[in-house]
């Protein structure tokens, strides 16, 4: 269940040129400085000093990010970018502003019983369009068929978020009071392309979902699919089923490169 091209080990790169450059974090590496020893930034800095110079959060000190331009969790591997200047750094912000900056995530999950996460309101949610009913039987009955089916053609998650958990280690789903309402400001939207049954641990079935978003929240794909009954594989903070390490992995960037103004599609996967 590995994504084609990430060692789990040591980043590597996936795409460069004169304004940017793409990396395959590992997991259990931090994107950012001053988290821990080894991040990601430093290890692109020492190979690309004027990433370094690029801009960013914490300038000019030892937690400065450079052209860091979104970060992955600590546990999570894929593709994240860097600009090489402050013009590219600034050019790609607006685009993420403007929802022009598509990830898309493959993630491998189990079917859960459980009532998670705790602090949601409502506890457990559904994919928009699904019906509440065919999904908690298909969800209690552990059938990852029928679960695949009703996400067959792509279904959205939306909510809120708010920090929960000691110290706020994690975060909680708070649905819309109202499906008729527009969606306010404050919520994060993603789109499952689609679910199919996968191979996985022997206690229960797991399925490989794949996840869009264009505006994201810290732990926004790990939050959302647990909020729906189906944890991802090793996310002992969200309910996961165990697994040796976080099954969520960034495959796919896309955007418009801010010097050549041509659409770019950034990918993992074969």
């Amino acid at each position: 269940m590995d994504i084609p091209g990430v060692d789990p080990d040591e980043p590597q790169i996936l795409y460069e040129d004169p304004s940017l450059v793409a990396v395959l974090k590992p997991p259990r590496m931090h994107s950012a400085p001053g988290l821990g020893k080894g991040d990601l930034c430093a290890w692109v800095f020492e190979r690309y000093p004027d990433i370094g110079a690029a801009g960013g959060r914490g300038k000019g000190g030892p937690t400065a990010e450079g052209g860091l331009l979104h970060r992955l969790d600590f546990e999570t591997s894929g593709i994240v970018l860097f600009a090489r200047n402050p013009e590219v750094f600034a050019a790609i912000l607006r685009q993420q502003e403007q929802g022009g900056f598509v990830k898309e995530y493959a993630a491998y999950s189990s079917i859960s019983r459980a009532e998670n996460p705790a602090g949601s309101l409502p506890r457990r949610g559904v994919p928009k369009g699904v019906d509440a009913g065919l999904w908690s039987e298909a969800r209690e009955g552990l059938d990852g068929a029928g679960l695949s089916a009703l996400l067959g053609e792509g279904r959205a998650l939306s909510c809120a978020f708010r920090p929960y958990g000691p110290k706020g280690s994690r975060v909680a789903c708070l649905g819309l009071p109202d499906e008729g309402v527009d969606e306010p400001k404050s919520t994060y939207r993603s789109e499952i392309l689609g679910a199919s049954p996968a191979a996985g641990p022997a206690e229960g079935p797991v399925l490989r979902l794949r996840v869009r978003l264009s505006r994201g929240f810290r732990h926004q794909v790990r939050a959302q699919l647990a909020w729906i009954g189906l944890p991802i594989l090793g996310d002992s903070l969200y309910g996961g089923a165990r697994d040796e390490r976080l099954r969520l992995y960034a495959a796919s960037l896309a955007f418009t490169h801010p010097l050549t103004e041509e659409a770019l599609t950034l990918s993992a996967e074969a």
